[in-house]
């Protein structure tokens, strides 16, 4: 695995730091979960275990530790606000386990998704948890313990009327995205090659939904999103006959995972292993079924996209 160094320090800066957004970024708090406040919905009860505990940097073993995780609840089915005001989802449910695994407290701060990075960045919070691609980009200053197998969809409006299949489809063709994403990367990189000679008119909004809405209204022809996210909205908004993903082969494929700063090394590691035992003991699948996101399972828990 690849992980880099900062120096010594930099994680009693990022917990006292973490305490500060709490208060902070107080205004933004709309969810938590604890020991004591467990995620919704949590499929079966995640013991500790002592030596993966202790894995930890030693001020985050004391029972009053308690770190603050970056998330944006606008991006079913890995977070999303349920009727009741709580962060629920399926990353929302494996961060819960992976942190009861390790007895480590926690809580969550909804952010909007492009400051997510510059947040973890300043350590105004310790992780995120926020359906983020791994790529080598943000591998200069982030360290990802990945979780999931996921590639990109092509949203559009039911029977695909313009007949959107491939991202070259795109091109000339007015499509949304959501700010800060690696699909609105994606699509500067469409308009730089495949589309130089005609582009396509891309439309950044500040969350998932804002972008697809634009399909729906007509004033955009195509959202590109995840395809967890995509197939997630098209039966699941309205009576499933509203939208529709219009591609069929795999656009894109990246891990997805949990954040750190770079140089983290003890929280990746410990995550890492948190993640990896509850692959090994059935609990990771559990989760994967209940959200049925079983597709994209991984096998081994990553750091960096790389095997350890």
């Amino acid at each position: 695995m690849a992980l880099g160094h900062r120096v010594r320090g930099h994680r009693a800066r990022a917990v006292i730091a973490s305490i500060a957004a709490t208060t902070a970024l107080g205004a933004l708090l709309t969810g938590c979960a604890t020991d004591s406040d467990p995620a919704e919905g949590a499929t079966q009860a995640v013991e500790v275990r002592p030596e993966l505990r202790a894995m930890l940097p030693g001020e985050l073993r004391a029972e009053s530790a308690r770190i603050a995780v970056g998330t944006e609840s606008g991006y079913p089915p890995f977070e999303y606000t349920n009727e009741a005001g709580r962060i629920v989802g399926f990353e929302i449910d494996l961060f819960d386990a992976a942190s009861k695994r390790l007895g480590l407290k926690y809580n969550f701060v909804d952010m909007p998704f492009d400051s997510l990075l510059g947040e973890l960045y300043a350590s105004n919070v310790n992780a995120l948890a926020a359906a983020m691609s791994d790529t080598s980009e943000r591998q200069i200053d982030y360290d990802f313990v990945d979780y999931y197998n996921d590639s990109d969809a092509i949203m559009v409006p039911a029977g695909n009327p313009e007949g959107i299949k491939v991202l070259a489809d795109l091109c000339g063709r007015v499509v949304a995205v959501l700010t800060g994403s690696t699909q609105a990367d994606a699509l500067a990189a469409l308009n730089a090659k495949e589309c130089a000679a005609k582009p396509a008119k891309v439309l950044q909004f500040d969350t998932d939904a804002d972008a697809l809405a634009q399909v729906q209204a007509g004033k955009a022809d195509a959202e590109l999103t995840q395809w967890s996210t995509g197939a997630y909205n098209a039966k699941q908004v309205g009576s499933g006959d509203i939208f529709e993903v219009g591609n069929t082969e795999i656009i894109n494929p990246t891990p997805l995972g949990f954040v750190f700063l770079k140089g983290d090394v003890e929280m990746v590691r410990a995550y890492q292993a948190a993640l990896q035992s509850l692959i090994d003991d059935g609990t990771y699948a559990e989760i994967l079924k209940k959200h049925d996101l079983s597709a994209g399972a991984l096998e081994t828990a990553t750091v960096n996209n790389q095997q350890p």
